[in-house]
């Protein structure tokens, strides 16, 4: 679990100082803000502690770092990560699982970090970041150009196939509750099956992934890592935009669900634009009587990033304010009329 991170001079985002939940963890802002930099920053840190030390893996953990880096950022150099203008270089430390970890680099870093620090071992938990784009029937392509090792898809989206490639366990899966939500949501399930590739099963129907709505898919993909116990009390799972391609009542739904992982041990960080799924944690907030921090990044000069908590109401936001205009629009229609 992440309980406190601080981050200089990533890309627009100037300072953040923040200290997360162990349950849903949630970054707004216009776009170009940050929001998806800051994801995979941490993904990054979290991911390069997992992998160090992993089976018979000899990389130091600043190897494990930079290779996880380069592959995330996918840049000419790792320092046009960098904020322009700014007054230092990167700088990312987080409190993981009650030690710190900590890494630097300048603007004129190729691939490499100028200074990495992890005081422990490797983790042994899996945590995936879910992208707003859609995996699934991009998977063969995805893995043959990293085997060529081209840009293109970066480390989280291959961690990703690799984990949905897994086998699923034998024995009873974990999140039994939250299975059987996600399988009615979409009304089957993905699987791997020789000769065919990935399938949407529906009943007794098979039906390619090619042809499978891109909601379904994203929702399915968090039922198999599930089965495959990729996903288990421990893991953190980063979803940037958790309701792309989703119509509203499945984004409050698939909110729900989520629930019950955070229930369980899972620490979830999520990037938004839309207003269901704010109001819809907002809720959740109020009525389980939790805290649920919300990071508004401002964007490039919009000043610092304001740390806010669901549990006090909706923050201050675009996304509210472009809902709030619609409905005083709506008012003077009305009005008018």
């Amino acid at each position: 679990m992440i309980e406190a991170l601080d981050i200089n001079n990533l890309g627009p985002i100037e300072q953040v100082s923040w200290q997360p939940s162990p349950g849903f963890n949630v970054v707004i802002g216009v776009n170009d803000s940050g929001k998806t930099l800051l994801l995979k920053a941490l993904y990054s840190a979290v991911r390069a502690r997992e992998e160090f030390q992993r089976g018979d893996d000899a990389r130091t953990f600043r190897q494990v770092l930079d290779d996880k880096l380069t592959w995330t950022f996918q840049l000419p150099k790792l320092g046009d990560v960098v904020r322009r203008g700014g007054s230092g270089p990167c700088e990312v430390a987080i409190t993981l699982d009650g030690t710190p970890l900590s890494f630097k680099f300048t603007g004129h870093a190729e691939k490499g970090v100028g200074h990495a620090s992890n005081e422990t071992r490797g983790r042994q938990h899996t945590s995936i970041f879910i992208p707003a784009k859609e995996v699934l029937s991009m998977v063969g392509v995805i893995k043959e150009t990293r085997a060529q090792q081209k840009f293109g898809f970066d480390d989280p989206t291959l961690d990703l196939v690799t984990a949905l490639e897994a086998e699923p366990s034998r024995g009873k899966p974990p999140f039994g509750d939250a299975r059987s939500q996600l399988e009615a949501l979409i009304g089957g399930r993905i699987l791997d099956k020789p000769g065919k590739g990935w399938v949407f099963q529906a009943g007794r129907s098979d039906y390619p992934v090619a042809i499978t709505a891109e909601g379904i898919k994203k929702i399915a993909i968090i039922d198999r890592l599930i089965v495959n116990r990729t996903l288990s009390s421990g893991s953190l799972l980063f979803i940037d935009e958790p309701e792309s391609f989703l119509h509203p009542a499945a984004a409050v739904k698939l909110i729900e669900i989520l629930d019950k992982l955070v229930k369980e041990g899972v620490q979830v960080f999520m990037a938004t634009h839309s207003f269901f799924v704010l109001k819809k944690l907002m809720i959740m907030a109020r009525q389980q009587r939790i805290s649920i921090p919300v990071l508004s990044l401002q964007g490039r000069g919009g000043g610092a990033p304001v740390t806010q908590d669901l549990q006090d109401g909706m923050p201050d936001n675009p996304i509210v304010d472009v809902s709030i205009a619609l409905y005083e629009q709506e008012l003077e229609a009305e009005l008018g009329a």
